[in-house]
């Protein structure tokens, strides 16, 4: 029986090979999208598999006061108290990020690096190629590294027992190496450093961290049988034990949670995550709903076009059940034929996903989280794709056998059964799939458009507040400010030369606390160490007192504030806030300043409202880099020149020179612009796949309608009267398609742009073009049927009639 389904479903699929090819391609097109998410989700949830038990493996957040988000991290002294005899817990241990330069033999080279103790080997399942994993982490100054980071520091020479110079730490001794490439793990590291380290260097900062909780994360292993319910009331009785009380200053830790390994991939990356190659769960899901999208659309091109040629196989069901097919048979040959469809279709999206994965990997967004995917995977993911092909079929492929099946021989076999038979007419559901299709189309098409609007509002940023053009930024690392800015004034190109710590939309900001005797209570304001000449390159336009001077703002006794921060501390208005004195807390020290000018609110990111308390003051100590104002016509030779100047005060780390712009486009605008790439695709495939449905369909409609246009040609219509005639039921579907889908276009996109602080205006142009272009490519491929069938020659039409 199923070799005969698939024989005839071969030929018959065979015989009208124009429509096999359109199902072929769309659902190809919505396979592809959805094989290479899926690809994608594949690699997120086998993210940590490999570690023993990892089903119990979870790592402890925390909540603040006043605070209901938690962190990532938890105080630094959980961990020991967790190991000292909790029931329900086989083992416990804390990591700390470093991202500090390392050197040897006088080169410097950029090492991702993590604090660990030795239970790190116990709980996690990465194999050390050379070492003991009992060992390599218990004394100070010693490290583990990973074999790529090897070859770059020693080349071919064996590293067990040589040494590295970690900046501001010490030298330290290589005890164990391992393959970090071989593993798919949340925790990225070229280097583990030994936790002892940070014992004898920094134990008065481990023991304080009970009051702050924002630097250390803590993992922990279950025993068998026990579950985080069971290891809750432990955890409260260790916060009111160690945690400071609610009315402590300041906002430390309040309460302890479990995060199970197992729940990072997809997840809210909480704040001062550790994770990397951890896909956001908006991001995730939102691919996600892009992709069944595309194929939900391509499977209605199935439905339509099986329905639409019901008259065609209408007395091929017939004569089937006159000679004895049940109902179910003749389900079974249809259901067959589209699952033929799918797998051809599953193979030529393979051929799609070769090309398309490279595509993904190359996002900056992916390259930047690390959640890069690869094609070539076992047998068990081709496996599910042939699952999925499989049931894409079966379901695309179940109403049309469902709608054929029921047709009664009695009825189709007669003589004048043409004009009665079920499909003939246009069906509601035909309608609504079409209308359906059309609409996710122009909701998508209209979103693409405005996103581009959006990417270029941001890469302008006329009013964003703040200067970005023709500005570079050198990171200082260990270049002295002072040496280095002398001699970078005299480069060539170069204008003015600053020092700051972060600039307003690189995504990094600091905070200082700020109080008046306006005020009843402090507030965390964003903080900028610069001095004065960066204010000048910023371009912040400044309300000042008669004693505004580069000297009196680099004595680090005064501050300039924005307007946000003067109404937040109680002042009417700036000019009533100039000179007035303000405390202010940095680092555990209090100082009392004065505002001495006033600038305008600015964007500190394109997400978040302008209207936040930001806070400029003279902080040398704060200094982390140099930003200097470039001519235009000298800007890439500036940046060389620059990069040069800085390696005469620096030989071991490499140079960090980068335009402001870039920073800034890298950071937010470059995956916005991707995101709106992406959405280009999926509209043009959304496009595609509907015109391609319609192209079907009106080819076998002109078929059914042959004989009528005939008649009407003999009795006088023109062509032009015939073309709408048989367009006109297409185009309004298409026209109740943008009637819905420019509604909901419209109030989808204005729940994102909400989103974004700095955004555009939503205008009617975009919603505009996009109907009247979509509604322009379905009557091309209404046309294409129409005109030819218009065009034809009502005698031969005619001639067997």
């Amino acid at each position: 029986m199923l070799r005969n389904y698939l024989k005839i479903a071969l030929r018959t699929l065979w015989k009208q090979k124009g429509i096999t090819a359109i199902n072929v391609v769309g659902l190809a097109a919505g396979m592809a999208v959805c094989l290479l998410v899926g690809l994608l989700f594949w690699d997120q949830v086998t993210h940590d598999d490999f570690h023993p038990d990892s089903e119990r493996i979870h790592r402890v957040t925390t909540t603040h006061q006043e605070n209901p988000d938690p962190y990532a991290p938890s105080p630094a002294g959980l961990a020991p108290v967790l190991r000292d005899g909790v029931a329900g817990l086989e083992t416990a241990t804390r990591l700390r990020r470093t991202d500090r330069n390392v050197s040897q033999d006088n080169r410097g080279f950029r090492a991702q690096g993590l604090y660990a103790e030795p239970q790190f080997f116990d709980l996690f399942g990465f194999q050390l190629e050379a070492g003991r994993a009992a060992e390599v982490l218990s004394d100070p100054y010693t490290a583990v590294i990973a074999q790529d980071f090897e070859t770059q520091l020693y080349g071919d020479q064996n590293p067990m027992g040589r040494t590295f110079q970690l900046k501001e730490m010490g030298t330290f001794t290589v005890t164990g190496v391992v393959d970090r490439d071989a593993y798919r793990s949340h925790l990225d590291f070229d280097v583990l450093y030994s936790f002892a380290t940070l014992q004898q260097t920094r134990a008065e900062e481990i023991e304080s961290d009970w009051d702050r909780g924002y630097a250390y994360y803590t993992y922990l292993r279950l025993a068998p049988g026990t579950t985080p319910a069971d290891l809750a009331p432990t955890l409260r009785q260790i916060e009111e034990q160690y945690l400071p009380p609610p009315s402590a200053e300041g906002v430390p830790p309040e309460a302890f949670r479990l995060q199970a390994l197992s729940a990072l991939p997809l997840s809210e990356l909480l704040p001062n995550e550790i994770a990397t190659g951890m896909l956001p769960s908006v991001i995730g899901y939102f691919l996600g709903i892009l992709a069944l999208l595309v194929l939900v659309a391509a499977a209605f091109n199935y439905v339509n076009l099986s329905t639409a040629r019901s008259l065609t196989r209408a007395r091929e069901v017939g004569v089937r059940k006159a000679v004895g097919a049940r109902r179910r048979q003749v389900m079974g040959q249809f259901v067959a034929e589209g699952t033929i469809v799918s797998l051809l279709a599953l193979g030529l999206a393979l051929v799609l996903l070769q090309g398309l994965v490279p595509l993904y990997n190359q996002l900056s967004i992916h390259q930047t989280l690390g959640a890069q995917i690869d094609v070539r995977q076992g047998p068990l993911v081709y496996g599910a794709f042939l699952l999925f092909a499989l049931g894409v079929g079966a379901v695309a492929g179940l109403y049309p056998a469902w709608h054929l099946s029921k047709f009664r021989p009695a009825r189709v076999l007669k003589a004048s059964a043409q004009s009665e038979t079920p499909g003939l007419g246009w069906m509601t559901l035909r309608k609504v799939l079409t209308v359906l299709q059309f609409t996710v189309a122009i909701v998508v098409i209209v979103t693409a458009a405005l996103v581009y609007q959006q990417v270029q509002h941001m890469e302008q940023r006329d009013n964003a507040g703040v200067r970005t053009d023709h500005v570079a930024r050198v990171a200082l690392q260990d270049a002295p400010m002072t040496p280095f800015r002398q001699e970078a004034r005299a480069v060539t190109g170069v204008e003015q030369v600053g020092a700051v710590r972060n600039l307003p939309l690189d995504g990094r900001t600091t905070t200082a606390s700020l109080h008046s005797a306006h005020i009843a209570d402090s507030f965390a304001s964003i903080y900028y160490p610069a001095d004065y000449e960066a204010l000048r390159i910023l371009d912040v336009p400044l309300t000042t007192t008669d004693e505004w001077s580069e000297a009196r703002f680099e004595d680090g006794q005064v501050i300039v504030a924005n307007k946000a921060a003067t109404r937040t501390l109680g002042f009417e208005s700036a000019k009533s806030a100039l000179g007035a004195p303000v405390m202010m807390e940095r680092r555990d020290t209090t100082r009392q300043v004065r505002i001495a000018a006033v600038t305008p609110n600015f964007y500190i990111r394109f997400s978040e409202s302008p209207d936040q308390p930001v806070v400029f003051r003279y902080d040398p100590a704060g200094f982390r880099a140099a930003i200097a104002e470039v001519a235009s016509s000298q800007e890439q030779a500036a940046l060389t020149a620059l990069s040069s100047t800085w390696q005469q005060f620096d030989s071991v780390n490499p140079p960090d020179v980068r335009r402001y712009d870039e920073i800034v486009r890298s950071g937010v605008v470059t995956p916005i612009a991707e995101a709106g790439g992406v959405l280009a695709l999926v509209a043009a495939l959304a496009a595609l796949i509907g015109c391609l449905g319609l192209l079907g369909i009106a080819t076998y409609t002109v078929q059914t309608r042959t004989r009528e246009i005939g008649i009407r040609k003999a009795l006088g219509a023109t062509v032009p009267s015939v073309v709408g005639l048989l367009s006109k039921d297409f185009l309004w579907l298409v026209g109740a398609a943008g009637a819905l889908g420019l509604p909901l276009a419209w109030w989808l996109n204005r729940l994102w742009l909400r989103s974004m602080a700095y955004r555009i205006e939503m205008g009617a142009l975009p919603f505009v073009l996009s109907a009247a272009g979509l509604g322009v490519l379905a009557f091309l491929a209404v046309g294409s049927q129409t005109v030819r069938a218009a065009q034809t020659d009502p005698a031969r039409t005619l001639r067997d009639e």
